[in-house]
C-alpha cells in the first residue's frame, strides 16, 4: 500500500510539475510571436526566452515519466493520471492558444488551433466515460484506503475486467461489495489536490528562478 501511495503522489507531483514548465514555456515562446531559436550557423531573428530551451524536454520526458510512475506503482490508487494526462496536456495548451488569439486582435491561426486543442483533449475523455461510465475512477481511482479493489464500477454497474482495467492491473482480487466511504473520497481528493498544487508551485518556483 506504501508503494501505491507513494506512487500517486510521485506521479501526480511530477506531472504538475512537468506541465506547469511546459505551460510557461509556451506562453513564453508565445509573448515573443510564437517562434524562436538558439545556436546554429544562421543568423536568428528572435531568440528564445531564457531557460525555454531547456524546460521544454525536461517537461514532456519528466511529463512522460510521472504516468509511467502511476500506470506502475499506484496501479488505480487514487484520481488516474492515466485518464487525466491527455486532456490536462490538451486543453491547457489549447488555453494558451485562446488567449493568445483574443489577446492578438483575434488572430484566427490562434484560435484555430486552440479549438482543435481543446477538442483533441476532451473528446477521448467523453468517449471513455460514455463507454465504461466510471467517472469515480477519474476523482479517486478502484483502491480504498483499505487497499481492497473495488472493480470499475460506474453508475450502478460493473463493467468488464474487474481488476484490470483501462487504468491499469490493480495487483489486487476484486473486494465484492465493498465501496469507496466518505472517507476515502475525503482523504483521496484531499490528497489529490495538495499533490497539484504542490507540482505547479514546484514547476512555477522553478521556472521563474
Amino acid at each position: 500500500m506504501i508503494i501505491r501511495v507513494l506512487g500517486m503522489a510521485v506521479s501526480w507531483i511530477g506531472f504538475s510539475l512537468a506541465f506547469t514548465l511546459v505551460f510557461l514555456s509556451m506562453r513564453a515562446v508565445l509573448a515573443v510571436g510564437g517562434f524562436c531559436a538558439d545556436g546554429g550557423p544562421y543568423v536568428i531573428a528572435v531568440h528564445c526566452p531564457p531557460g525555454v530551451d531547456g524546460f521544454l524536454p525536461i517537461g514532456i520526458y519528466l511529463g512522460l515519466a510521472s504516468v509511467a510512475v502511476a500506470m506502475f506503482l499506484a496501479r488505480g490508487f487514487g484520481a488516474s493520471l492515466i485518464l487525466w494526462a491527455w486532456p490536462i496536456l490538451f486543453v491547457g495548451l489549447g488555453y494558451n492558444f485562446l488567449d493568445e488569439g483574443f489577446g492578438a486582435g483575434f488572430d484566427p491561426i490562434g484560435l484555430g488551433l486552440g479549438a482543435v486543442f481543446v477538442v483533441m483533449g476532451i473528446a477521448p475523455l467523453l468517449f471513455w466515460l460514455r463507454v465504461r461510465g466510471n467517472l469515480r475512477a477519474m476523482f479517486v481511482g478502484n483502491i480504498t484506503l483499505r487497499n481492497e479493489n473495488i472493480g470499475d464500477v460506474g453508475f450502478g454497474r460493473l463493467s468488464s475486467g474487474r481488476a484490470s482495467t483501462v487504468l491499469g492491473r490493480t495487483g489486487l482480487p476484486y473486494a465484492g461489495d465493498s465501496t469507496m466511504g466518505a472517507t476515502d473520497y475525503a482523504v483521496l481528493v484531499v490528497a489529490w489536490l495538495v499533490e497539484v498544487a504542490l507540482g505547479v508551485w514546484l514547476g512555477a518556483l522553478w521556472f521563474f528562478a
